[in-house]
């Protein structure tokens, strides 16, 4: 099974780059004093010295590179090192005009300083360098033009505002990281920059570590038409100023318009208390600018070492949100149009069908794709799952059909792969590895990514999916070329299997724009080792032209029609539709 290369973090890849940098700036000082050391400007005696100093740079660089995790608290040895070497070659000069130009070389230690060391350690190492300078400039007094002399003296001392200008430059940067994942109005972090903060946490102890969230909803809209858009930024003001006050030690969050996020972090006991506090703490608030209902769900989950946040964090706030929509379901607020979901996930879900899917090649079923079937009366399985969106109820319903496809495939061959529908609210926001891994221990599980909503958060999602694919689960991008399933999908997610969607593959044979689209994917699912699959296979013409167009597998009334309980039967598929 082809498996794209995780990414390298952008955290290793600055670490590598800089721990090269301080590699190469080791040699380059080393091989400077080898070059004065041959050079034959140096004073008697000092040949050796000089000689001795550069050697030590090959065992140094060497045990910098070794040792890199210990950048931060080895810099006050390392400045003191490159300081006291390059000075005693400077001042082993025979000429100290000629030796001027080096102190450039003290600058290079700064910029070193400027990433590694603190403030006090760059600033004495910047008085050190200056104090070389007008030292030899003192000594070269006679050596050369006064003029020329001064000339060169300005310069290199300008040169030593360099660190200072780079400070400056990475505070702005930071700021302007630091302004792009901050909410404009309330000063609180985003979506984005709460993930960033996440990721920046550093527990010692991840075996009893805890998140917890509470989602805080504010009927700003009502607020927005009663009072006016004035009012509404007082009260979301006031809801900011609220919020630090009762969860000082949160990260807070402004998600939406209406909602916002606190995120804790710490022990259980510690996590829970929290949590119940800030839930009444919220419930109990009276706004002064305006009247508005608050509402808080919360959620939690033990981190393990293993966990990774920011799925565990997405998780976490999808089942907060769900429990809010669930609330609106319950007593004088249930709306009656969707009882029906409610009566079904009450009865355990939808039926599952399974609609086999034959290899190309020799025509042997090779797996099967299970699928949802409802009651009737409320329209197409499409219908149900929209319905459920609106409900708040989509995660529930879909995680109900999995269940049932995972105690239904114990009908099915142990050699067949099971294909598993499911959208990418659902796989960011539960946890389908522990639904799935055990059946994936039985057989290939292939989770197909539905379009049955759009991918508005890619970060989030990759991160799921490279959890499904650490647990040993295939991906697989479901109606490519129909709804949402489009070309950055298929780039971002980087799917095991594209399933061409009956859209595309109806008409194959006869319509040149169809199977020039279904070439152009074929082709691109071979470019990053993917197998294909042509979805919507009813006639002998349409299976051949798959076939000649390079699918691996093919599904298809042809081939077979969804059934409860399929037979390992070869399909007759000289018999169309």
């Amino acid at each position: 099974m082809f498996r794209t290369p995780a990414p390298v973090p952008t955290r290793d890849r600055i670490t590598r780059s800089s721990r090269r940098a301080v590699v190469m700036l080791i040699v380059v000082v080393g091989s400077a004093g080898a070059f004065s050391a041959l050079s034959g400007v140096l004073r008697p005696g000092a040949l050796y010295v000089v000689a001795a100093i550069s050697a030590t740079t090959v065992p140094v660089a060497w045990y910098w590179k070794r040792t890199w995790r210990r950048w931060d608290s080895l810099a006050p040895f390392f400045v003191f090192y490159a300081d006291v070497g390059i000075a005693t070659v400077l001042f082993s000069f025979r000429s100290p005009w000629d030796a001027l130009p080096g102190t450039v070389l003290l600058i290079l230690v700064a910029l070193f300083g400027v990433v590694f060391a603190d403030e006090r350690l760059l600033r004495a190492h910047i008085a050190f360098t200056v104090l070389v300078i007008l030292v030899l400039a003192g000594l070269s007094i006679g050596a050369a033009d006064p003029m020329l002399l001064l000339a060169r003296t300005v310069c290199i001392l300008g040169a030593t505002a360099t660190p200072f200008l780079v400070q400056l430059h990475i505070a702005y940067l930071r700021d302007q990281v630091s302004t792009s994942r901050r909410d404009a109005l309330t000063g609180l972090l985003n979506r984005r920059g709460l993930d960033s903060a996440i990721l920046q946490i550093q527990q010692a102890r991840t075996a009893d570590l805890t998140m917890g969230v509470a989602l805080i909803h504010a009927d700003i809209e009502d607020v927005d038409t009663r009072l006016g858009r004035a009012t509404t930024k007082e009260a979301i003001t006031e809801l900011t100023a609220a919020l630090r006050e009762h969860a000082p030690g949160a990260l807070i969050a402004r998600l939406r318009d209406d909602e916002f996020v606190c995120v804790f972090l710490g022990g259980g006991a510690r996590v829970a208390e929290d949590l119940d506090s800030l839930r009444d703490e919220v419930e109990s608030l009276r706004l002064r600018s305006a009247s508005t209902p608050l509402t808080c769900t919360t959620a939690r989950a033990h981190l393990s070492d293993s966990a990774t946040r920011m799925v565990v964090m997405g998780r976490l706030i999808a089942s907060a949100s769900l429990a809010r929509y669930s609330d609106t379901l319950e007593g004088d607020e249930r709306r009656p149009e969707y009882d029906h979901l409610v009566d079904l996930l009450a009865a355990g879900g939808p039926t599952i069908v399974f609609q086999p899917v034959v290899r190309v090649d020799d025509q042997r079923v090779v797996g099967y794709e299970a699928l949802s079937r409802f009651p009737a009366g409320h329209g197409s399985p499409q219908t149900w799952f929209a319905d459920a969106a609106a409900a708040g109820m989509q995660i529930p319903l879909e995680l109900a059909a999995v269940q049932r496809a995972v105690l239904a495939s114990h009908h099915l061959e142990p050699d067949a792969f099971l294909a598993i529908n499911v959208s990418a609210t659902t796989i960011t926001a539960s946890d389908l590895t522990r639904l799935l891994l055990p059946l994936a221990t039985q057989r290939r599980v292939v989770v197909e990514i539905t379009e049955h909503d759009l991918v508005r958060d890619y970060h989030q999602l990759t991160l799921a999916l490279d959890d499904l694919r650490a647990a040993g689960l295939s991906i697989s991008v479901d109606d490519v070329g129909a709804g949402h399933s489009g070309l950055r999908q298929l780039v971002e997610i980087k799917p095991d299997v594209i399933k061409l969607d009956a859209s595309i593959v109806r008409g194959l044979d006869h319509d040149r724009l169809r199977r020039a689209a279904a070439k152009a994917l074929t082709d691109f699912a071979r470019d990053i080792g993917a197998e294909c699959i042509y979805e919507g296979i009813e006639t002998d013409a349409e299976l051949h032209a798959a076939r000649t167009l390079g699918a691996t597998m093919v599904q298809g009334f042809l081939l077979g029609r969804p059934t409860a309980v399929p037979t390992a039967v070869t399909p007759d598929v000289g018999r169309t539709a």
